[in-house]
């Protein structure tokens, strides 16, 4: 069966392919009337619009990229469900490049997506730096950050509060009488775990503590990972009594590995993650954990996006923070 064509949708509503057009792009305005003649032609003749020519001829995609390091860590997956919630109306789809955290992956999806022509992206790189993303600024593409990163002000910028947060987690556990704290956290300059462990560090200096390297242990954001890296925790003097995680995956594992060597959670030892992934709920204990708001931020990376795609906004970038909040359950 030949292809519907626009002709064919004017011919049937009697009116121009311009016109018909115009009617199904919203362009420019046509009479009620020819609105209705048109719609009617489309259901009819089953008409679908040729993507290929319209983005030829509008020279825009309707396509965004979101590129994120681990589409397996639940955090993602909300982050990309607020991000689509938001560009959906405005006929956007989304494209996710999931990069496992790897440098030349980073670098590749950032390079493929500009040869896609997208019409913008959302980044969150853990390896790559803001340098890196000095070609797509070349291309003209609109970007928006997520994540702390630091370097040249290239692009828009949406970021929790996470050094802030974990500071405040950290001193809930001093104060609760908690005296020998461990950090688990990720490789130095790996995604947001530098921050995060900062303020860990400010938190117990400011208490008067002195920073032990050997209670601050180099990960990934693995349930496996963390587990590991747990092991050498496990028997050390004095006991240690409190851990905090670089995120909710990392803090489930470290959880796993003190079950194992038949510790108590939290009256051995008290654990708070970062995410508040479902599964913080779900696991046992429940976990304690500084809700990351990962829908949120998608909805705001959506938002600045779709301005700057459309120009309503243009000129400085943005930097914008969402705030997290504490969430109390059993595990501390």
């Amino acid at each position: 069966m030949a292809r519907v064509r626009i002709a064919d949708v004017a011919a049937a509503a009697g009116v121009s392919p311009t016109t018909a057009s115009h009617a199904l792009t919203g362009r420019r305005p046509v009479s009620a009337a020819t609105l209705a003649n048109v719609r009617k032609a489309v259901a009819d003749l089953n008409y679908r619009a040729n993507a290929v020519a319209r983005s030829l001829r509008t020279q825009r995609t309707l396509a965004v990229a979101l590129i994120v390091p681990d589409i397996t860590n639940p955090f993602y997956p909300m982050v990309a469900r607020g991000v689509q919630d938001t560009i959906s109306d405005a006929g956007y789809q989304l494209i996710i490049c999931s990069t496992d955290a790897d440098l030349a992956r980073e670098l590749r999806a950032l390079r493929d997506m500009v040869s896609r022509a997208v019409d913008g992206m959302i980044v969150s790189l853990f390896r790559a730096s803001d340098d890196d993303l000095a070609d797509v600024a070349a291309s003209g593409i609109p970007f928006v950050m997520l994540g702390p990163m630091e370097g040249p002000n290239l692009g828009d910028r949406v970021m929790g509060d996470d050094r802030v947060s974990v500071s405040e987690a950290t001193r809930k556990l001093l104060n609760s009488g908690r005296k020998c704290i461990a950090f688990v956290g990720a490789a130095q300059g790996v995604g947001p775990g530098d921050s995060r462990l900062a303020g860990y560090e400010d938190a117990m200096l400011a208490a008067g503590v002195a920073l032990d390297p050997n209670l601050i242990l180099r990960s990934d954001y693995s349930r496996a990972g963390a587990r590991a890296a747990t092991a050498q925790l496990v028997g050390r003097e004095p006991p240690v009594d409190a851990i905090i995680c670089a995120n909710d995956l990392t803090a489930i594992g470290v959880m796993d590995a003190l079950k194992i060597a038949g510790l108590s959670v939290p009256s051995d030892v008290a654990v708070i993650g970062f995410d508040d992934i479902e599964s913080a709920a779900l696991v046992s204990p429940a976990l304690t954990t500084v809700d990351n708001r990962a829908y949120d931020k998608g909805v705001v990376c959506g938002r600045i996006l779709l301005q700057r795609m459309s120009g309503e906004i243009t000129g400085a970038f943005r930097h914008i923070v969402v705030p997290s909040h504490f969430v109390v359950r059993e595990s501390a």
